[in-house]
């Protein structure tokens, strides 16, 4: 499971650095994005070559595309290719996809679909929260920057932990009473219950809280809370990604 949630992380970095517009975030932030989402899909390579079970060769190929990516969208940050930067962001955003959607392997075979879903909201849980709380400290130093692109990082990742409450919570009852897993809820009602308390429903009112402390210009307030949030949001990730292995359901 490492190696999935690591390059998920690094796809999910990417995503974000692709969010706000290119001038109005620091070539600096970028920067750090493209670094943290390398080093993540460095140990994502690290512990797929010693996990236990078969590894393709496509898969291989997809690790080199995405850091052929990644590294491109840190040469054009180097070189101040703002919006070459942003399109790469997203390319290997959809490469970390389908790498990590391929690095997958539930028992429940049958839910495919479930897998890509997942698996995108897990990459932009995990990217947003953690670059939304770095772009936070990043006003400490650049007094310049505008708060467009934190507000806009912020609604994003709002908008995104709605819209995986709305598909996780009522996708795994409804696939579940379609083709009950036996002792679904004796065995991982607990497990299910923290990922969306703890992972969507508490993050969620804190990133609230941070949405309002942005709008009143308090960003190291907003900066504090999304560190909470952005903790919460990495347990209730890697309990989605746990529970989707083991059921296939759309955590």
């Amino acid at each position: 499971m490492p190696e999935t949630f690591f390059v998920l992380l690094a796809g999910g970095v990417m995503l974000a650095a692709w969010v706000p517009r290119p001038t109005d975030v620091t070539l600096l932030w970028l920067r750090l994005a493209g670094i943290i989402a390398l080093v993540m899909a460095g140990l994502s390579f690290f512990f797929w070559t010693r996990r236990e079970g078969i590894s393709t060769h496509s898969q291989s190929i997809l690790y080199a595309a995405v850091a052929l990516l990644i590294l491109l969208q840190l040469a054009a940050t180097q070189l101040s290719h703002r919006h070459l930067q942003r399109w790469a962001a997203l390319a290997a955003f959809f490469a970390a996809i389908i790498l990590g959607s391929s690095l997958t392997r539930p028992s429940a075979e049958q839910h495919r679909a479930a897998i890509i879903i997942s698996c995108i909201g897990i990459s932009a849980m995990l990217g947003l929260s953690l670059m939304d709380m770095l772009l936070g400290h990043a006003y400490l130093t650049a007094s310049k920057m505008t708060l467009r692109p934190f507000k806009r990082l912020n609604n994003t990742l709002g908008f995104v932990i709605l819209l995986r409450t709305a598909i996780a919570v009522p996708g795994v009852l409804w696939l579940n009473s379609r083709s009950p897993i036996y002792l679904f809820w004796a065995v991982f009602g607990l497990f299910t219950m923290t990922r969306w308390l703890v992972g969507l429903v508490v993050p969620g009112i804190f990133i609230y809280m941070a949405r309002d402390c942005i709008a009143r210009r308090a960003t190291q307030s907003a900066t504090g809370i999304l560190y909470v949030a952005g903790v919460l949001i990495f347990v209730g990730e890697l309990l989605a990604l746990y529970l989707l292995r083991e059921t296939g359901l759309p955590f």
